[in-house]
């Protein structure tokens, strides 16, 4: 039998993920967001937003908890509703929603 005739009868295989698990491939593989991003952002608790450039932005959590982490840095930044954070380091930032949040990046 060919690789022809074998595709042919082959049963199609199918299977789906459990949602969690979707749901964290996702947020896991997410593409990061462009060091130009700027704009109001909404996440969901557990969500993270990249930002390749941070240097000289300013990150204010409108509503919820965020907890800002830069690329090989020690200090990282919580954010309550109503404070702000200006960034002073260059090295890839990621925001993450402690609970689901408002983050506007300018």
């Amino acid at each position: 039998m060919n690789t022809a005739s074998l595709a042919a009868h082959a049963t199609r295989f199918q299977f789906t993920l459990p949602a969690g698990l979707l749901v964290a491939l996702q947020r896991a593989f997410a593409p990061a967001v462009s060091g130009a991003a700027t704009g109001v952002h909404g996440l969901d608790k557990g969500c993270t937003l990249w930002i390749a450039r941070p240097l000289g932005r300013s990150v204010t959590c409108e509503t919820g908890t965020l907890w800002l982490t830069f690329d090989n840095e020690a200090d990282d930044v919580i954010l309550e509703a109503g404070q702000s954070h200006r960034c002073a380091k260059a090295a890839k930032l990621s925001i993450h929603a402690m609970a689901a949040a408002r983050v506007s990046v300018a």
